[in-house]
């Protein structure tokens, strides 16, 4: 019985050798610090637009003032640009069979102009990378989208309608003109 025992064991002892084992380590990278911002992930709420600039420039002034600046053109840009574009193909082949030469050119030009007036913008969050790089986040609410698109409007309706009140002045002068008598008009009888 004795014999039996110490075999049990020994099975025992080995089954947990086996067992608790330690197993390598996970490699996992070593994570260091971000260059992008916890934030740049993140939609924009319903009312509003957000712009993302970027920067590096030689000073953190400069860097700042700019990434904010392409921050508000990337809210331009989803409000009002024009674009232009053009594509070219071109293809030859030139000489006699089993000595021809073939040239083949594509061009892509685009050009994308955008102007708006972002009275209410402001940035929300900036963020210094490691690396030296400023981040700007700049929203523009909805309600001032339409309050600016609103007053564009009352503007051009306030100047249609002093051009309608001239033109009416215009034509009652002329119908006046056409009416008046000359002072020296005598009637016969």
């Amino acid at each position: 019985m004795k014999k039996g025992f110490v075999s049990i064991l020994v099975l025992l002892l080995a089954f947990l050798a086996f067992s608790c084992g330690s197993t390598p380590p996970a490699t996992t990278a070593a994570a260091g610090p971000s260059n992008t911002p916890d934030w740049l992930n993140d939609f924009p709420p319903e009312d509003a637009i957000w712009g993302i600039g970027t920067a590096k420039q030689s000073s953190p002034q400069m860097s700042m003032d700019t990434a904010e600046q392409r921050a508000r053109v990337s809210v331009a840009r989803q409000l009002n640009s024009k674009i232009d574009a053009m594509f070219t193909d071109y293809n030859k082949d030139a000489g006699v069979t089993g000595s021809q030469a073939n040239a083949s050119m594509q061009e892509n030009v685009s050009r994308n102009i955008t102007r708006a007036e972002l009275t209410g913008s402001r940035p929300i969050k900036r963020w210094q990378a490691p690396d030296g790089t400023w981040w700007y986040l700049v929203e523009y609410k909805k309600s001032d989208a339409k309050s600016a698109v609103a007053g564009i409007l009352n503007n051009e309706q306030a100047a249609f309608a002093e051009f309608k009140a001239s033109q009416a002045l215009q034509m009652m002068d002329a119908q006046f003109a056409k009416n008046e008598k000359p002072a020296d008009y005598v009637v016969n009888n």
